[in-house]
């Protein structure tokens, strides 16, 4: 993301900073939504064994996000600049120092756009929301009783269990697991959870492999032109 707006016109330290800043908010406004997830999985089934380990997670990711804001504030791109800078100790190394402060600065512009952090998060509520949506028609098609809490809970619920688990890469196993799991507390059968997984797969390519696409043909644009600027000359 930071590369693509380079290549639009923002500058490098300000690309950075708002994949950074969006990153953060969008940690926050997921803990926010596994917060609601487990309140209505609580309320529609009545399991409360994994209530205190998912509260647990929730207020661990919430120190997290703060303590990553806090450093994020205080600069913590000029101090890994200083440190590196001093353990080289070359001049050449200099330089960063002064490359992790136009950063640090960047992040907290980024900051104080105060309409812009709220619109962020907004933007990551609904796309969150909008997940559930999907969830939803996608238990209508496979002709189970679907509700607007229960594709919230599956949504929230297997992107908390997706996030616990991101060094597996794509998820791979991980999210199916969550949904067969999520789906049995809520009266949905193996199979049909799994398919909701399956269903899930398919839209991130569909959306996820024009992406990629599109994201080529602009590198190949950009370095089609390069060639041809220094042939000009």
């Amino acid at each position: 993301r930071a590369r693509l707006a380079a290549l639009h016109g923002a500058s490098i330290p300000m690309a950075a900073a708002s994949v950074l800043v969006d990153i953060t908010l969008g940690v926050f406004v997921q803990i926010a939504f596994t917060l609601l997830g487990l309140a209505l999985i609580v309320t529609a089934t009545g399991h409360e064994s994994f209530v205190r380990p998912t509260l647990t997670g929730a207020v661990i990711g919430v120190l997290a996000v703060i303590g990553f804001y806090v450093v994020q504030r205080l600069g913590m791109f000029r101090f890994i600049g200083k440190m590196i800078s001093r353990l080289a100790n070359a001049e050449d190394w200099h330089s960063l120092v002064h490359s992790g402060h136009t950063l640090d600065e960047a992040i907290r512009t980024q900051y104080a756009r105060r309409r812009g952090v709220i619109g962020c998060c907004a933007w990551t509520a609904t796309s969150l929301i909008l997940g559930s949506g999907e969830i939803w028609i996608a238990l209508h098609a496979l002709g189970l009783h679907a509700t607007i809490a229960n594709s919230v809970i599956l949504q929230s619920m297997v992107l908390t269990i997706r996030s616990a688990m991101f060094p597996v890469p794509g998820a791979l196993g991980v999210q199916e697991g969550g949904y067969v799991l999520v789906g049995n507390l809520l009266g949905i059968p193996g199979d049909a959870a799994f398919a909701l997984s399956l269903i899930a797969r398919v839209r991130e390519l569909i959306l996820g492999i024009p992406g990629l696409i599109a994201w080529q043909v602009i590198e190949a644009r950009r370095l089609l032109r390069a060639r041809l600027a220094a042939n000009a000359r």
